[in-house]
């Protein structure tokens, strides 16, 4: 038997991790001093109805090695007879290094994982999640699942707006003076992540655009669409998330069905008013 693991910033929604036996490991989030873990002690919606009222911005982190290692021993303990743990991009995280530290760590108590770097987050990380899971319930082999997720990993691709470039700014990820010129003008910033690089698509003046802009890159995509997610932020209209489901579900079914309310440790970056959809393709 196989066990799989991954980090809450896969998204996989409980009702599936728990009927496929997964492990979901939470990541760090920091607010105003206080250590949270994610989806533990606290909730998406608290932690996006408050982030515009922090006084500072919020820490995200990486759970420690010793918290995989106890994941990894437990699934030994459970019967497992390898590991294969799946994880946000290392270009953007530090989970991938804190898995192989304890990935090193547990090799010599004689259990076996594979760590995988996904090359994306949210719900593209989910999907690898749940096709490892679903190939270990069959009875496939460490080698052949980690295999699979190699083969998927290219056919998997996120699109995403960002409302706002005021947090993106106080991360880090844009300068002071971008982020500045872009409030003042309201621009709505939109990127791709495939294969763990993160790249600038457009930036539009209105939010309405935006949301345009975003559906004709999924119809853009190369590929045949297999599914979608819809993903959000907060903050965000039920007219723009049915919007984007009246303009994909044409085009392949959305799974989950509702909107995907992703993690503080992304939405932190991000800000609330995002919107985003992962494509699988075929």
């Amino acid at each position: 038997m196989i066990k799989v693991v991954t980090d809450s910033t896969s998204d996989v929604p409980p009702a599936i991790a728990g009927r496929l036996g997964i492990t979901v490991l939470p990541m760090i989030v920091e607010v105003d001093g206080t250590a949270y873990q994610d989806g533990v002690n606290l909730s998406r919606q608290q932690f996006y109805e408050a982030l515009p009222t922090y006084a500072t911005f919020p820490k995200t982190a990486a759970g420690s090695p010793g918290l995989f290692a106890d994941a990894y021993r437990a699934a030994r303990a459970d019967g497992a007879s390898g590991v294969v743990s799946v994880h946000i991009a290392r270009t953007v995280s530090g989970v991938c290094n804190a898995a192989e530290l304890a990935a090193a760590d547990v090799a010599n108590e004689g259990i076996t994982v594979r760590v995988v770097d996904s090359g994306s987050m949210t719900m593209g990380l989910g999907w690898l999640v749940i096709a490892a899971a679903e190939m270990a319930q069959r009875g496939a082999s460490l080698d052949e699942i980690t295999a699979e997720l190699e083969a998927l990993k290219p056919r998997i691709r996120i699109l995403a707006m960002a409302d706002t470039l005021k947090y993106l700014r106080k991360s880090g990820r844009v300068s002071s003076i971008t982020a500045g010129l872009g409030e003042l003008l309201q621009i709505k910033l939109l990127i791709e992540l495939k294969q763990g690089a993160v790249n600038q698509l457009d930036r539009v003046r209105t939010r309405g655009r935006g949301i345009e802009r975003l559906i004709e890159g999924v119809r853009q995509t190369a590929g045949k669409p297999q599914r979608f997610t819809i993903l959000h932020t907060g903050g965000t209209s039920a007219e723009d998330l049915e919007r984007l489901r009246r303009e994909l579900q044409p085009l392949a079914p959305i799974e989950p069905a509702e909107p995907v309310l992703i993690t503080p440790v992304i939405g932190a970056h991000f800000g609330p008013g995002g919107l985003g959809v992962v494509i699988v393709n075929e």
